[in-house]
């Protein structure tokens, strides 16, 4: 067979067989990453060893060749196959794409070609018979340019390999550090004694002590394997699941000491590298303060810091190996900081706020109350709770209520708006306003929420106002009819006297026939003054362009010009804005004797509400703080109510009345409609 195996050449086969083994386990282990690679990694070393120990054994050149044939076929692997564990074990297997897998093996293959063919040129080597033979078979050779391509290459992926290795073991801490650096001595050791076989005379003279030297490798892997449990807690898994966690991590033994923490919990610490090893209590924030118990449980932790209290919530996991015993804990201090905050910011809004805010389950019960409740009704917050809310409302008011409760359980979103009776904690009944939305399907909520809000003295205000307002209508209405009764027969009787006596007493019945006049138009503007003041329920859109120009037609203008230079469109009470440009009018016309005067009606600028102008002879400034009081005018022939009329109905309206100079010298009346919508018309077109 050509071939007489020595010691070297059984060493080998023993190397061989060991190799294969690591390979073995590591594929039964092939769930566990990283150890698809390690098993190649073994093979191709196993088939290296098994073609050294050929050419240590070789009588002839051709079972030499045969042997180089078999070493070449594990030699060609080993740098792929350890260039592909290195990115895997770093996280990197993904870069490893079809395409380029293809460009990783294609140097080996060709090399492969040349290896085969090696006889027939001298690309690879020329072999000239032995120098000398077995147990250490060794020939005359002389190696090709091929052959140093092949090193080259097979070098730079070994090398790239062990550089990302101990990159990613520098960024690593513990044991895990202890792992690459276990990894790079396996690794760099097979690389060192294939530089010196290559270069220089090794301490086996001929022999390829790489061969062995890739066997320590395997057997560094192995203790990686079972001792450090390498491939059951890769670093890469580490690195992925712990180091870029944004919580602090920290692993504690049975003893309660601190043996791993990654680098976000490492900031909490005065100290990691003194820290690891010590008592935890001693070490760990807040350790002590942790209840007790063994089982998975979670704990709240403040942690003052230079930047302020940051809020923790602690998990706690058993940790046990592969029998089941207890071997330490793994805590995880998730940082809930921002939640806590925004969670106090929000239950301080509420309890400090001046509504009150319940929730309601699908039966109708308080499942919570905000603190508002006792200062609006003088019930503590747990007193309602687990009440129903219908035992507390008005019987005249239940039914709407209950109704809706069995209506709108099912409807997701629903919200309305209810006004009823509350009893409060003396057995008073307060008006309570109520805002109920359907949030019993929102898994942080579950129930119906109410926003509430006492209206009790609002609505007594109203009510109260509406019967000043129904008395003072009624008194007006009284008034106007008792006092034109009277007028009414003054002026009959009148008439009758001017029948009836000479030309001679004409001027004193002129006179009274005047003061009657006057006190018809008193009772007109009192009657109009007393109405003008009611709040405005009921509005419609207006077009003051239109509402100005039938105003003026009510007025006697005496000649002068009506300007308006407007588009807008409010709500108003058609009626009573109409009146309030008629009292504008007449004010400006009875008080200004030109000739030539002109009344404008425009937009205010920021497009809010409008004013009239005029260019007369204007109002002095310390006179208009008082032109809007009930009987003050400058007219011996006015009743002095026509601005109090026009102040009351724009401020019935809700809106606010101003008085200032024109551009021309007059008076200039500005309104400003706040609160109201006021459109362009123009902008709508």
């Amino acid at each position: 067979m050509g071939l007489a195996p020595g010691i070297p050449t059984w060493i080998l086969l023993i190397a061989f067989g060991i190799n294969l083994g690591i390979a073995g386990i590591a594929i039964r282990r092939r769930g566990v990453r990283g150890a698809v690679p390690l098993a190649a990694i073994m093979v191709c070393v196993a088939v290296y060893s098994l073609g050294n120990g050929i050419l240590a054994a070789s009588t002839s050149m051709s079972t030499y060749r045969a042997g180089l044939l078999v070493k070449y076929l594990g030699l060609l692997g080993l740098g792929p196959t350890q260039f592909w564990f290195g990115l895997t074990y770093s996280g990197r297997e993904s870069v490893l794409t079809r395409r380029r897998w293809a460009l990783l093996l294609a140097p080996p293959v060709v090399i492969l070609g040349f290896v085969v063919t090696a006889q027939s040129h001298d690309l690879m080597w020329t072999l000239d018979g032995f120098v000398q033979g077995p147990p250490l078979a060794n020939p005359e050779r002389e190696n090709g340019p091929i052959f140093w391509l092949n090193l080259l290459y097979q070098y730079s992926l070994i090398g790239t390999t062990y550089v990302i290795v101990a990159l990613f073991g520098l960024r690593r801490s513990g044991r895990y550090r202890t792992q690459a650096t276990l990894m790079l001595l396996g690794g760099i050791i097979p690389l060192i004694a294939s530089v010196v076989f290559v270069f220089g005379s090794g301490p086996m003279g001929s022999a390829d002590q790489t061969a062995f030297a890739f066997t320590f490798t395997g057997i560094v892997f192995a203790i990686a394997l079972f001792r450090f449990d390498l491939l059951d807690l890769m670093p890469v898994a580490r690195h992925t699941l712990v180091e870029e966690m944004a919580d602090p991590v920290f692993v504690v033994d049975k003893d309660e000491r601190l043996v791993d923490v990654n680098e976000t919990g490492a900031a909490l610490l005065d100290n990691e590298g003194t820290a690891l090893g010590r008592s935890a209590t001693e070490v760990m924030p807040s350790y002590d303060s942790l209840p007790d118990g063994d089982d998975s449980a979670d704990a709240d932790v403040v942690i003052e810091s230079d930047s302020g209290p940051h809020y923790f919530d602690i998990n706690r996991s058993t940790l046990t190996d592969q029998t089941g015993s207890v071997i330490g804990k793994l805590l995880i201090y998730r940082d809930v900081t921002e939640r806590r905050i925004a969670e106090e910011r929000f239950q301080r809004l509420i309890e400090r706020s001046s509504d009150m805010v319940t929730v309601l389950d699908e039966g109708g019960e308080f499942t919570y109350v905000s603190q508002p409740v006792e200062k609006i009704l003088g019930y503590e917050p747990p007193e309602l709770v687990g009440e129903n809310v219908v035992e507390y409302i008005h019987p005249d008011d239940r039914q709407g209520v209950a109704e809706d409760l069995d209506k709108y359980v099912d409807d997701y979103g629903y919200s309305g708006t209810y006004v009823v009776r509350f009893r409060d904690a003396t057995g008073d009944w307060r008006f309570i306003e109520a805002r109920a939305t359907n949030l019993l399907a929102d898994p942080f909520v579950e129930g119906i929420v109410l926003n509430s809000r006492d209206v009790t003295e609002q609505l007594q205000r109203k009510r109260k106002l509406e019967r000043q307002n129904e008395r003072l209508d009624q008194f007006a209405s009284i008034v106007a009819h008792d006092l034109r009764n009277p007028l009414n027969v003054a002026s009959g009787r009148l008439s009758l006297l001017e029948r009836d006596v000479d030309d001679s007493q004409d001027a004193s019945i002129g006179t009274i026939q005047e003061q009657l006049e006057r006190m018809e138009s008193i009772i007109d503007d009192s009657l109009m003054l007393a109405r003008s003041g009611e709040t405005v329920t009921e509005t419609n859109e207006v077009d003051l362009e239109m509402i100005s120009y039938d105003a003026w037609q009510s007025v006697e203008t005496d000649g002068a010009t009506l300007v308006v230079e407007t588009t807008l469109q409010l709500d108003a009470d058609r009626n009573r804005l109409r009146n309030m440009f008629e009292n504008l009018f007449r004010n400006s016309v009875e008080h200004n004797e030109s000739a030539d005067l002109t009344v404008k009606v425009g937009s205010l600028p920021d497009g809010v509400g409008f004013y009239v102008e005029d260019t007369g002879t204007g109002i002095p400034s310390e006179e208009r703080d008082s032109v809007f009081e009930q009987g003050y005018t400058t007219n011996t022939e006015g009743t002095g109510f026509g601005l109090a009329i026009v102040r009351d109905i724009v401020q019935a309206h809700g809106w606010e009345i101003s008085v200032t100079e024109g551009e021309s010298g007059g008076a200039k009346f500005v309104i400003e409609c706040h609160g109201s919508p006021v459109v362009n018309r123009t902008e709508t077109t």
